[in-house]
């Protein structure tokens, strides 16, 4: 496997492929830079000085709109991320001038489809920005057929992870499969390979340049390759950014036991308040969001409490698959309230497919207690899901009550485990301000606010 990244082998193994080396050998490399427009690289002094990480996305930066890649998906993004907080150490508040500048950056955030597909060679860059964060061979490839729309790279004067290219033989490959792998990076290291990564517009894994044209546009100087940080601190960075971005990962699980059936004030029923708080609650979400949806009460699948009726997936892919789920959901007649069941379920689930860079919550949406005289019980379910707490992977719960018969007790003790909240409402009306208000609340960060 060649992936353009170790971020990429490290996503791997954090989504449960351990048999993925966590790094491999690099055959080639390419800096993150800032790609700028020239109006703006002008503005900055450019050709006579090249233009600046500082002066682009510095903690005082406010006059050049930058675009990102979507740093969960990215690691030209994440390598942006870690050059904000390099670029803000020195300041007074690093935390509150990181936070402000992503701030700026979330405005004008892309999902790419490629790296190379950031940098169409006509029509602007991404959201109308005046430079993006990609790498030195998308703005190679870019100018040689951009025209008169080429751009300035802006290489960072901080540390920034390069894309390392990194080549891994993967463990399900035996013998002469193993051995011709080996060989093809024995290829992939001679002087010929190295001769065709370079005329693509690679740099050597030691970093020496390719060919660049002599208009001063991108760098000829040897750029030694900046490794990823341990994956604590990227985790750390990609938090914070989720926090800003307020892009969530939401496994949203639906109470359809027979009180649902209720009705409530001003007509419907308590399902049906509760499927259009839903459906509101996904319009809250940004595109690159992703949600998936159970439904529970007793034995809603065979013996199980719970069904999974949409797979967790980005929301812009699946908007109207959504609302065709919704739309299909209906109360149990006489099923019970499968709390404990359920809610564990959801979250070890969730704990397996949790993702840096988003929000990561399990929201569930109930009106009642646990029912389930055949479940785990109480106590053991406390306790194993304090087991499954990891406070550099945070992961809440969240409920909504609605309706007279939810125990508040109850739900509060299952989510002060996870830090998680719960909100209750006698009225359905209300429900679609509580869920912005809980999305709100888990993604504030300094100086704003402080939890």
């Amino acid at each position: 496997w060649l992936p353009e990244s170790t971020f990429w082998l490290r996503r791997a193994r954090a989504a449960g492929a351990f048999e993925v080396p966590g790094q491999g050998t690099s055959v080639a490399s390419t800096p993150v830079v800032l790609a700028v427009t020239e109006p703006v690289a002008r503005r900055s002094g450019w050709p006579r000085r090249p233009p600046t990480w500082k002066s682009l996305i510095g903690p005082k930066a406010t006059k050049v709109k930058v675009g990102l890649p979507d740093p969960a998906v990215d690691p030209a993004g994440v390598g942006a991320l870690l050059g904000v907080r390099a670029l803000a150490a020195g300041e007074r508040d690093p935390g509150g001038a990181v936070a402000g500048t992503l701030r700026r950056l979330a405005g004008r955030t892309f999902s790419p489809g490629g790296t190379a597909a950031a940098l169409p060679p006509s029509g602007g860059l991404p959201g109308k920005a005046e430079a993006v964060a990609t790498t030195e061979q998308a703005v190679l490839g870019h100018n040689a057929l951009a025209g008169a729309d080429k751009l300035v790279a802006a290489y960072p004067e901080v540390a920034v992870p390069s894309l390392d290219l990194p080549y891994v033989v993967l463990p399900a490959a035996r013998d002469a499969v193993r051995d011709a792998a080996a060989g093809f990076l024995t290829d992939l290291l001679a002087s010929a390979s190295r001769e065709v990564l370079t005329g693509y517009g690679f740099r050597t894994a030691a970093g020496y340049p390719p060919a660049v044209p002599r208009d001063r546009r991108l760098s000829p100087d040897v750029r030694e390759p900046v490794p990823l940080p341990g994956e604590e601190t990227v985790t750390e960075a990609l938090t914070g950014w989720s926090g800003v971005q307020r892009s969530a990962r939401i496994l949203t699980v639906l109470d359809i036991s027979g009180s649902m059936a209720a009705r409530v004030p001003g007509g419907g029923t308590r399902l049906d308040a509760t499927l259009a708080a839903a459906r509101e609650g996904a319009g809250l979400l940004l595109d690159n969001s992703e949600l998936g949806i159970w439904v529970f009460a007793t034995k809603v699948d065979g013996d199980r409490d719970y069904r999974e009726i949409l797979p967790v997936r980005p929301l812009r892919a699946q908007r109207a698959a959504v609302a065709q789920r919704l739309a299909e959901v209906k109360v149990k007649p006489k099923g019970g309230t499968g709390l404990y069941d359920t809610t564990l379920a959801a979250y070890r689930d969730a704990r397996r497919h949790w993702t840096p860079g988003r929000i990561n919550l399990v929201l569930v949406m109930t009106d009642g207690r646990n029912e389930d005289t055949d479940s785990i019980g109480r106590g053991k379910f406390l306790t194993e899901l304090k087991a499954l707490q990891d406070p550099r992977r945070p992961l809440p719960v969240v409920f909504i009550g609605l309706g007279p018969d939810v125990d508040p007790d109850e739900l509060n003790a299952i989510a002060k485990v996870t830090g998680g909240q719960v909100f209750r409402t006698a009225q359905p009306k209300g429900m679609r301000q509580i869920f912005f208000s809980a999305l709100a609340d888990l993604s504030c960060l300094p100086p704003e606010c402080r939890r």
